[in-house]
């Protein structure tokens, strides 16, 4: 078996560490949307979520947000791990699977940033650098992860072809 390069590992290390993140802190907030904000005072992970909410307090109540959510808790978690299989089995389909999934998050991520903007953070307590930091840092893993894999797939699909 060819040994899986250093490239992939990084890869394969980032959809398990996005997909750990999706089943245990998305899922908790998907499962407790309604109430979260009531649990806060008892609960360290509600806790958590309401650290994020001073800097975007509409993610864990809006319907679009937790649409998003339940998306990436259900459907992405299981596209990840496909992918998973797919880099370490070396299937043919790993980097159209990786382009698509790569694409969709990073997008999925720049309009989660856009919104932001456009609205004059609408969702933020108060427009500060700290919680602009916040905002735009703790999500910034995502975007520069999945939009890696998509380049790396563009770079290995162009390069196939042009050894056509």
């Amino acid at each position: 078996m060819t040994r899986v390069s250093g490239r992939d590992r990084a890869i394969v290390a980032m959809l398990l560490f996005f997909s750990l993140f999706n089943v245990t802190l998305d899922l908790y907030l998907v499962w407790n949307a309604a109430r979260v904000e009531s649990m806060v005072a008892t609960d360290w992970v509600a806790w958590l979520w309401s650290l994020y909410a001073h800097a975007d307090r509409f993610w864990i109540v809006a319907p679009w947000s937790l649409a998003q959510e339940a998306l990436n808790v259900y459907v992405t978690t299981i596209v990840n791990l496909w992918l998973v299989y797919a880099i370490v089995t070396r299937r043919r389909y790993r980097h159209a699977l990786q382009l698509t999934l790569g694409s969709y998050l990073s997008y999925s991520v720049v309009l989660y940033f856009l919104a932001g903007h456009v609205s004059g953070y609408a969702g933020m307590r108060e427009v500060t650098l700290p919680l602009l930091a916040f905002f735009y840092g703790v999500t910034l893993p995502w975007l520069l992860g999945y939009a890696f894999m998509a380049w790396d797939s563009y770079r290995a699909i162009t390069a196939r072809f042009a050894a056509d």
